[in-house]
């Protein structure tokens, strides 16, 4: 663990520089954007350390996960939440190593997650990802407000880049159409769950196959498995459905 210092104003403007860079870099093609919230999050350090380029991402840290962050030695380009589960000595480091901070009311209409994502999105025109660490896997309440996000149609662009991860399960989101689904290499199950009705659906090339069904009611489909890391293919005409790739402890 990295130890906590006061940035000094050289480091800082060359952090500044280098978001800027990726701020363009976002506007021309697209950016990757990782939020770690204040939930259970215990190896994400080695999750993005082996996620991709660094330098080419966009760090959001919500509340106690803009600290811990900071701990780990990443950027936090943005720093946002009531910070309530931080300390006055941990908000001042986290309030100086921040290249932008919004501090919200603790009493407000928004979650901190979802002022973090409609910041991001006023930031940025071209999102490719957005990573949610630390989002699932405490408080069920929290969880599962987290998961009905894409619901929100404020967020209805957004829903087929975020991405719910934590030690045991990667989710993503799809709407109506056809979709190849490839193996994570750390997930050995697979399910869907269904957030809508949903029209039409159909799995191929899985261990459980499905010909086209209609779900007049929200659904959960779990325990499927990839044959042999081969994609697995969905499809269906109307609806929202999460993917979740899973594995024991």
């Amino acid at each position: 663990m990295k130890p906590v210092y006061f940035v000094k104003l050289a480091g800082r403007l060359s952090r500044v520089s280098e978001w800027y860079s990726s701020y363009i870099s976002g506007i021309i093609k697209g950016m990757k954007i990782v939020v770690l919230a204040g939930g259970p999050a215990a190896s994400f350090e080695t999750y993005l350390a082996q996620s991709g380029d660094i330098a080419h991402t966009y760090f959001v840290g919500v509340d106690r996960g803009a600290y811990r962050l900071m701990r780990a030695g990443f950027p936090v380009n943005l720093a946002i939440g009531d910070f309530d589960s931080l300390n006055s000595e941990e908000f001042e480091a986290v309030s100086a190593y921040a290249d932008e901070l919004h501090q919200s009311p603790a009493e407000k209409d928004d979650t901190d997650l979802e002022l973090a994502m409609l910041t991001v999105a006023a930031h940025f025109k071209k999102i490719d990802e957005i990573l949610i660490l630390g989002g699932i896997g405490g408080r069920f309440d929290h969880g599962i407000q987290i998961f009905y996000l894409v619901l929100q149609k404020r967020f209805a662009e957004l829903v087929e880049k975020i991405r719910l991860i934590d030690g045991q399960n990667v989710i993503q989101f799809v709407g109506p159409g056809r979709h190849q689904i490839v193996k994570n290499p750390s997930m050995t199950y697979l399910a869907f769950a269904s957030l809508t009705p949903v029209s039409n659906f159909l799995i191929k090339d899985a261990k459980y196959e499905l010909d086209r069904t209609d779900f007049e009611r929200n659904f959960s489909l779990s325990s499927n498995e990839f044959i042999d890391e081969q994609p697995v293919t969905i499809s269906f005409t109307a609806g929202i459905v999460s993917i979740i790739q899973s594995k024991d402890l």
